[in-house]
């Protein structure tokens, strides 16, 4: 009898990407076998997201289709911030849901899955390889803020923080197993606290970044009210950091702000920015917005444009207004922005952010980037980011004359490494250009 196998899909987070990984890794080591989609598996694990109600759209129909895939020896289990929310209530609209697992939990399904497996399936497979080029890392799980819109706090719970020997450990490991970028994640990074040394988010990076081996740190997501200037002034000197920020400002308003409790007001965002950007000129630069929030006049929402105008986001990640059952936002706030005005707003927000990308990514024409390679293209050629963040492709992958048993092997960058790129084309979507020898 050859081992059951599994398929884990995942929307979502790097957060949610992090979890996938874990679990994937726990199960291979219990002898499971993975496949590369749900029509080759045995057993489908669903990792959701409930954020948007366009995700939680997503996962039932996801549900649906797999009724149809559901037979005698499958299994279909769900994970993620949707067990948060709705809980058993899902076997109950699903039926031929066959497991409900918090987040975490995995051991005990694991365990559930194992009851009457045959025991001669031998030793576990080896989860080395699994890690890839860059190693997400959740070192604080769940939100202690209470943003109005927000049902992270409630789906994910509040704040658990990750021993820093722990995450060294982990860091360790993962550099083993052919990393060389690890990313810290946080619903709120910049919350992360040592609980058994006190040390904050600045100390964890300084010391992940002295990991032997690994080349590029980068964490994310920032919160305005938490990010501390020592954080920043890291960033610049360590080489091994990233200089790429993810600060969602999600409107550039007070009054909305204010209503989304978000802690901080537009001018605090400003001195962040500015701050930032004179220690690292070339800093990435992303953030979050949402329009059409409750409240959220056209004079509001002409004070978010102006703020996109004026600070040029490298990437903008926007979203309509989706009231979350059970935020404060949704039980308390009357949703009165209709529903064409919030699509007009956006529409035009993504129109301006286009153009602002474009006169972003035009700055790297001609200059050299250092550039972690992370894998093949769909074209075949090697791509990776650049410190700042920013997707880079190389289309030469050998310089015009230079020998073939240069160390790149057969024309082509190897996976792992730091290049340096002459940029020869840039769009909001990526750049490209070729190696410097």
């Amino acid at each position: 009898m050859s081992a059951r196998s599994f398929h884990v899909w995942t929307i979502g987070c790097q957060m949610n990407l992090a979890d996938s990984e874990s679990l994937a890794r726990q199960l291979l080591a219990a002898g499971y076998r993975e496949a590369p989609d749900l029509d080759h598996a045995d057993i489908a694990i669903l990792n959701t997201c409930v954020v948007r109600q366009a995700s939680e759209d997503r996962v039932y129909a996801k549900l649906e289709e797999l009724r149809r895939w559901k037979a005698p020896g499958r299994t279909i289990a769900v994970t993620g911030c949707i067990v948060g929310k709705e809980g058993e209530r899902l076997r109950e609209r699903f039926p031929h849901l066959d497991a409900v697992v918090p987040i975490g939990a995995y051991r005990s399904f694991i365990e559930g899955l194992a009851v009457g497996r045959d025991p001669s399936l031998g030793e576990p497979l080896p989860v080395a390889g699994r890690t890839g080029v860059s190693h997400y890392l959740t070192v604080v799980q769940g939100c202690d803020h209470n943003c109005t819109f927000c049902i992270v706090p409630r789906v994910r719970g509040r704040e658990v923080h990750k021993p820093m020997r722990r995450v060294l450990d982990e860091c360790r490991r993962a550099v083993e197993e052919g990393a060389r970028e690890v990313v810290l994640l946080g619903q709120n990074v910049d919350d992360y606290r040592d609980p058994e040394g006190g040390g904050g988010l600045a100390a964890l990076v300084r010391e992940v970044a002295q990991v032997p081996g690994l080349k590029r740190v980068r964490f994310m997501t920032s919160h305005p009210q938490d990010l501390e200037m020592e954080l920043l002034e890291l960033m610049a000197s360590c080489d091994r950091v990233a200089h790429e920020l993810q600060l969602p400002v999600q409107s550039g308003d007070d009054r909305v702000l204010k209503r989304m409790a978000r802690g901080y007001q537009v001018r605090h965002y400003r001195a962040i920015v500015e701050r930032a950007r004179q220690l690292m000129p070339d800093l990435g630069l992303y953030t979050d917005v949402i329009v059409g929030f409750p409240g959220e006049t056209e004079e509001a929402f002409q004070n978010t444009r102006r703020l996109m105008e004026e600070i040029q986001f490298d990437v903008v990640h926007l979203a309509q207004y989706s009231p979350r059952p059970g935020t404060f936002a949704a039980d308390r706030m009357p949703d009165e922005v209709p529903a064409e005005e919030k699509r007009r707003r956006l529409n035009e927000l993504l129109a301006l952010q286009r153009e602002i990308a474009a006169r972003r990514a035009a700055r790297w024409l001609g200059r050299t980037v250092e550039v972690l390679v992370e894998g093949l293209d769909e074209l075949g050629r090697p791509y990776g980011r650049n410190r700042e963040g920013k997707r880079t492709v190389i289309r030469r992958a050998r310089p015009a004359g230079t020998p073939r048993d240069d160390g790149i092997g057969r024309g082509m960058a190897a996976v792992g490494e730091l290049v340096r790129v002459r940029v020869e084309e840039a769009s909001a979507g990526q750049l490209a250009g070729s190696l410097v020898a």
